[in-house]
């Protein structure tokens, strides 16, 4: 939750957000463009099109050292001596009772240099969180560049025209494959083009120091005649995900819910060896997974929203995690956080502001994501 005393930070483009005439909003302690035409017609422009995103207030953090593999290793779920360099693959760092630190990718971009994207309020929490479980007998270098770095993400059908006029000399950038990234050149500095997204369409996410960024953001925008870009905010960037069943920190997971519970086991390398949470996992899968991250449908008119309960039978089964108006299919639907005996087909009912209102359990994701295309 946000700490409504913190100051409100705005990123090196809230000067482009205004002159594109952005509705702003304060998200996880910073000003970003909620919307800029409407989120509907922004959603419609990415899945149809491209769009360019601000994420800047996005976390990075960057890991190097001899000791870096092992560190990392018993720092997060996923196997990254797996990673060849250049390779990404989403990762977690958990409690030691199972429950989300964050949700992030790690990119290896170095022979013992990593490179962490971190959720947008959690690069100090993360940071610490690191450090703090560093053991001083590694040789590993913890370096929070979150201040010095802005993040843009161009994503859609029409995103592979964008990068090109970018950096025109590397077409090889196109041939990037998914959760890859790459290192280029921008105005004279160095930047890296990811083939990551959070929309479920093809996109790239570029990483570029704080003082190209309005530059970049303008040459992007700027190939509308051909692209029909156009700039997204907030409001568009949560339906994207939310059709592709893409999970928000906060929201869908937390520090009390554990990736099983979440439905990202494909990411938990339990036979890896040893990692920070790994022994509650395996108790937790040994006794039984007792909630699951479920897809719904609204089957009656009604938006759902976050923390409304889910009923079944008259009793309360969970609660809606993300939820709203999926413009892609024209209904209402989400995720919830429910008993692991529902199972798909099932129909549940919303508590949409004091009236129940019918939802079907459905298999995940509403949309099928075109990211590897």
């Amino acid at each position: 939750m946000d700490d409504p005393s913190a100051p409100v930070r705005t990123t090196p483009l809230f000067a482009a957000h205004k002159a594109c005439k952005a509705k702003m909003m304060t998200f996880s302690g910073w000003q970003m463009p909620a919307f800029y035409e409407s989120p509907m017609a922004e959603h419609r422009a990415v899945r149809e099109h491209v769009g360019i995103f601000d994420v800047s207030h996005m976390g990075e953090v960057f890991v190097s050292g001899p000791d870096s593999l092992p560190y990392l290793q018993g720092l997060t779920i996923n196997d990254v001596s797996k990673l060849a360099i250049g390779q990404g693959h989403y990762t977690a760092f958990l409690t030691e009772t199972g429950g989300f630190v964050d949700d992030l990718i790690c990119y290896r971009i170095g022979e013992t240099d990593y490179l962490f994207c971190v959720n947008a309020n959690n690069a100090d929490k993360d940071f610490a969180w690191m450090q703090a479980h560093l053991p001083s007998t590694l040789r590993v270098t913890l370096d929070n560049q979150s201040g010095a770095w802005s993040q843009l993400a161009i994503q859609g059908p029409q995103s592979p025209a964008v990068i090109t006029d970018l950096f025109p000399d590397r077409p090889d950038l196109l041939q990037i494959p998914y959760a890859n990234i790459a290192t280029a050149e921008y105005q004279g500095v160095l930047v890296y083009v990811a083939r990551t997204g959070y929309t479920g369409e093809r996109g790239y996410e570029l990483y570029l120091p704080n003082g190209v960024a309005i530059a970049l953001w303008n040459q992007a925008l700027a190939t509308h005649p051909t692209t029909q870009i156009r700039p997204i905010g907030l409001g568009a960037r949560d339906t994207l995900r939310l059709e592709a069943c893409f999970l928000l920190y906060g929201n869908d997971m937390d520090e009390t819910v554990t990736p099983l519970e979440a439905g990202i086991q494909w990411a938990v390398k339990l036979d890896k060896g040893e990692f920070i949470g790994r022994a509650a996992l395996l108790q937790q899968k040994e006794q039984g997974i007792p909630r699951q991250l479920c897809a719904f449908r609204m089957e009656e008119a009604g938006i759902p929203r976050s923390h409304m309960s889910v009923i079944q039978e008259g009793q309360v089964v969970g609660e809606v995690t993300s939820g709203s108006h999926l413009p892609t299919f024209g209904f209402g639907g989400g995720l919830a956080l429910v008993h692991s005996r529902l199972q798909i087909g099932d129909i549940v009912y919303i508590d949409v502001r004091g009236t129940e209102k019918a939802a079907r359990i459905v298999k995940k994701p509403f949309y099928q994501a075109k990211t590897k295309g």
